[in-house]
Formats: structure tokens, sequence, C-alpha cells
């Protein structure tokens, strides 16, 4: 079971040159499994008002998503923004979770997106990468 979360995990990992829309087809987890998933995201980068937005969609069979994390890193690999919230969602086995990223004190260079959620048990889905370039 851990292997096939661990492939899973590893055949979501994309990235998409500087996109501003980008989708992760994910299968669902095997009947039984209690792990999180990110079924599908997509962001866009406003130039004007330096953010990035966009929605997380997700499949939580035991409807208990709690946190979702967002690390960007720069071009040397050094994280440069992380964010944990908490989303606090009992009872929702299946939803669309909005976020966005103030990118103004970014450097000039393409950075590098990663999106995860968390479950009250601390199970963690898939990881989402894609990256974008400032400015």
């Amino acid at each position: 079971m851990r292997k096939l979360i661990i492939s899973v995990l590893m055949m979501s990992l994309f990235i998409s040159g500087c996109g501003s829309s980008a989708t992760v087809t994910v299968d669902i987890p095997v009947y039984g499994s209690a792990w999180p998933s990110i079924t599908s995201y997509e962001f866009s980068k406003d130039r004007d008002k330096y953010f990035i937005v966009g929605n997380v969609n997700f499949y939580a069979p035991d409807s208990d998503i709690d946190t979702m994390t967002i690390n960007v890193f720069d071009s040397r690999g050094a994280s440069v923004y992380r964010v944990k919230n908490v989303i606090n969602r009992p009872g929702i086995s299946r939803g669309t979770i909005p976020f966005s990223i103030d990118y103004i004190n970014f450097a000039n260079e393409t950075h590098t997106l990663s999106i995860y959620l968390t479950d009250f048990n601390g199970n963690t889905s898939n990881q989402v990468v894609d990256t974008f370039r400032v400015p």
C-alpha cells in the first residue's frame, strides 16, 4: 500500500514551463485508502498585482482535510515562501480550495511552486509541482 502511494506521489510530480494554467490528473486512491489526493489544480499569474491565484481540487475518502501547504523555491532551491493554511474541512470528501501567493518581493527568475494537503491523521496527499517566472 505504501509503495502504491509513493508511486502515485512520484507520478504526480509534473513541471510545466512558466504555466499560466496547469492540470494534473491523478488516479483516485485504492478503495479503502484513507489518504487524501489532489485530483487537479490550476493557477494564473496576475502581473499587474504581483499575485499567483489558483485552485486545488481534492478527494479525501475520510472527509478530513486539515491543511494545505504551499512552498515556493528560487532557482537555487532555497525556500522563498512557505505557508501552511488551516483548511479544516471535516465531513467534506471532495471540493476545491482556493489559494494566492504575493510574489512582489521575489527575485526576477523562475520559481518552483509546490502544493500538498494533509489530513487530520497526518497523511499527506500527492504533491503537485509547477513553475512560474517573475516578472
